[in-house]
């Protein structure tokens, strides 16, 4: 990978980022989201919570902004120009997702100041972490290439975003029938079941097949974005 058309692409994104209300709304909602439940239960409840409105930050922030700034490039007709550039499908890639990844952070860090949970066995969070926005970038870069416009991407976007960002709920209230059986392999589930097992202090063997089948999920979801980032490329 070429550093300086990469850091290029950061560059371009930071200042189209700059004059996007609508990204900078997102990256707020989480923290009202995070005021809301900080008030709310305590222990287990509390554990509960705090990885509800981190998965929240995540779908909400991580795959609806991946997917308006994919489509809104595609709507300026700049995203053709850089693929017919000498910048290689990786570097797009990275360079595209590289501002998302730190308004989510962003997002995620103020979030966690106002849940003040104690956070334990880190390392697994970190992993969980890592693995869930590369999933959702993934996602979100999908759908904003498939979609014809802004529009079109916003009315794509919203199914994944109700059932990636509530599936934990979906999967407890269906849990005895199909329905919950089929939610139970969503990625925001393993991530869900993965964080607060780690928070809880449980073994890593409670969870370990949940990690494999995140990051599983995060390895398909790289690839199908990238094929289809190479595919548009191609056919340019």
């Amino acid at each position: 990978m070429n550093a300086a058309r990469i850091s290029a692409i950061i560059v371009k994104e930071y200042h189209d980022l700059k004059a996007n209300v609508q990204v900078l709304m997102m990256v707020i909602l989480p923290a009202f989201l995070a005021v809301l439940y900080s008030r709310m239960g305590s222990g287990d409840e509390r554990i509960y919570s705090f990885v509800f409105v981190s998965l929240f930050s995540l779908v909400f922030v991580t795959m609806y902004v991946q997917s308006m700034l994919i489509s809104e490039e595609k709507e300026k007709n700049t995203l053709q120009s850089l693929l017919m550039s000498p910048a290689h499908t990786t570097e797009i890639l990275v360079g595209k997702s590289f501002m998302n990844v730190v308004i989510t952070l962003v997002s995620l860090l103020i979030t966690w100041m106002i849940m003040d949970v104690k956070l334990t066995n880190i390392g697994v969070l970190l992993v969980v972490l890592i693995l869930s926005i590369v999933i959702f970038l993934s996602i979100g870069t999908i759908v904003g290439l498939i979609s014809k416009n802004l529009i079109q991407t916003g009315v794509y976007i919203m199914p994944f975003m109700f059932l990636f960002g509530f599936a934990p709920m979906i999967q407890v209230y269906f849990s005895d029938g199909i329905i919950g059986e089929i939610i139970r392999y969503s990625p925001s589930v393993f991530t869900m079941d993965i964080a607060v097992s780690a928070l809880e202090g449980q073994d890593f063997s409670s969870y370990q097949a949940d990690l494999l089948w995140l990051t599983g999920w995060t390895i398909i979801g790289v690839l199908a974005a990238y094929v289809l980032l190479k595919k548009k490329s191609l056919s340019n």
